[in-house]
């Protein structure tokens, strides 16, 4: 599926789209030695006024890159599985987004997320991303699917 298929709503800088993007995917259950691993290179994409990171950032793993980058320097895309239009802005949310360094974007309407808007939402990170992290998957779990990873 192509960027342009998707019917998109925004939130904040948008040019970020025109940058290079890392993608973020991690299982929800994800063994420390892995979480360790993930957050030495979150450090260094933080602390990377360059680099730009694109996900859900829902589970833990990928929540606390969000929290790590949230208080560093790079740039954030975030794509939650539901519409945006009710999302609550944290105040680190909002003074990124002011900073320019923060997108918020989504193709639905659903109001909750449910294995469907997770799923397109992680091809849609997928597709967007020039290339991926994926710390862990659980064997069998949503990331493996049946063809691999996402």
């Amino acid at each position: 599926m192509r960027v342009a298929d998707y019917n998109l709503e925004t939130v904040g800088n948008t040019s970020l789209l025109k940058y290079h993007k890392a993608g973020l995917f991690c299982s929800r259950k994800c063994p420390a030695d892995k979480i360790l691993e993930a957050y030495d290179r979150f450090k260094e994409w933080a602390s990377n006024p360059e680099m730009t990171v694109i996900s859900g950032f829902h589970s833990p793993v990928e929540k606390e890159c969000l929290r790590l980058l949230l208080k560093g320097k790079a740039s954030i895309i975030l794509c939650p599985a539901r519409e945006i239009g009710h999302l609550r802005l944290s105040k680190d949310w909002e003074s990124t987004l002011d900073e320019g360094r923060m997108l918020i974007l989504s193709p639905f309407t659903e109001k909750r997320a449910d294995t469907r808007t997770i799923a397109r939402r992680n091809q849609l990170v997928a597709d967007l991303a020039d290339d991926l992290y994926i710390p862990y998957t659980t064997p069998g779990g949503i990331l493996a699917g049946k063809d691999g990873p996402v």
